[in-house]
């Protein structure tokens, strides 16, 4: 088969993992790059105009499945274009948060929608008369993050991957500062008055190698993820919203994974059902104790580290994303008459074997 990796968001490493994971089991897989940059909807002349050029001149590649990863530079009769040629599928990286800025107007246009979201988050597409979509959560490989885990030589206790400024985020910073551990946060901060931000990695969008740098020096990777009820007031925001819960697997967790780091997060039992080996708390502060053992014992860490590894590579590695969409080119009718609850959970089915 051939696979068409359509545009990109910031965060390469996904198309450029995907592709070698499809090559690896045998197919084709093209990936354009990172084309057009936005979060709303194309409009620009200019830019619908570039955007028509892109689609033609890959439409030239006759592939089984175009797969597009920045839906938002895509019109619907780019769509309707593409649809003629090859089966189709979208990504929501964002979802379900750009629904009302993008998604929506544009979901009905595919043959296969590919969730970032739980049960509830499909339940609501759906119930908006949308065509019945499948989780499909963040995933990288070893090649982008390689296994770095080595709480010997650790430098913190906790690295955070992740921007702490604005509305939606601001409120993680004091959340992360109240557990009583060495810390560092990578990402974007609004002002940093217990000094515990290691930097901005803004290199990290091109290549992940400081990335792995920094997680190579912590003992444990937390992750806090972005409650929708955060989003109230701002452009993003629409009824619904508050109601469809948080972010179920932010990059970070799937990055942290990679590299070994064992895993303390913010989330539920949504979250516990499909990455066991996290340990989930519903506060910052149900989380202490677990990341307090690992700090202190040793052999305790390395052992939930090798449990992380073991689910990472089985079930959100880009060998299992690739095995899943091969699968969906295959059988989409008959995948897409399970339940939402089937759906949301098929990609543990794809179990990757690593040498």
């Amino acid at each position: 088969m051939k696979f068409i990796l359509f545009d990109s968001i910031l965060e390469r490493h996904l198309g450029e993992s995907l592709k070698r994971a499809l090559e690896s089991l045998g197919h084709q897989a093209v990936f354009t790059d990172l084309i057009l940059h936005g979060h709303s909807m194309i409009y620009k002349q200019a830019d619908i105009d570039f955007m028509w050029k892109k689609v033609k001149d890959i439409c030239d590649e006759k592939a089984d499945m175009f797969i597009s990863f920045r839906p938002m530079n895509l019109t619907t009769e780019m769509l309707e274009y593409i649809g003629k040629r090859m089966k189709t599928a979208i990504w929501l990286s964002d979802d379900p948060v750009l629904y009302k800025t993008c998604y929506s107007q544009v979901v009905n246009h595919y043959d296969v929608l590919l969730h970032c979201g739980y049960k509830e988050v499909m339940d609501f597409y759906e119930a908006n008369n949308h065509p019945k979509g499948f989780n499909f959560p963040f995933w990288t490989d070893h090649v982008a993050f390689p296994s770095v885990y080595n709480p010997l030589h650790s430098d913190y206790e906790i690295a955070f991957l992740g921007n702490m400024n604005g509305q939606v985020r601001r409120k993680r910073y004091m959340e992360l500062a109240s557990l009583p551990f060495t810390k560092k946060v990578f990402g974007l901060i609004d002002s940093d008055p217990l000094a515990m931000h290691g930097g901005f990695i803004n290199e990290a969008y091109l290549h992940t190698k400081r990335v792995t740098e920094v997680l190579s020096k912590a003992k444990v990777g937390v992750s806090i993820p972005q409650f929708f009820t955060e989003y109230n007031g701002l452009d993003y925001d629409y009824p619904e919203l508050a109601g469809l819960g948080y972010f179920q697997f932010p990059s970070r967790v799937i990055q942290d994974a990679a590299s070994g780091l064992p895993i303390a997060a913010v989330g539920d039992e949504r979250m516990k059902e499909v990455y066991p080996e996290i340990f989930v708390g519903n506060s910052i502060t149900e989380l202490e104790p677990y990341i307090k053992q690992i700090c202190e014992d040793y052999d305790f860490a390395l052992s939930e580290s090798a449990k992380i590894l073991t689910r990472f590579r089985k079930n959100y590695s880009a060998l299992s994303r690739a095995m899943m969409l091969i699968d969906l080119v295959e059988n989409l009718d008959k995948l897409q008459s399970q339940t939402t609850q089937e759906r949301a959970i098929l990609f543990t089915k794809y179990k990757a074997q690593y040498n």
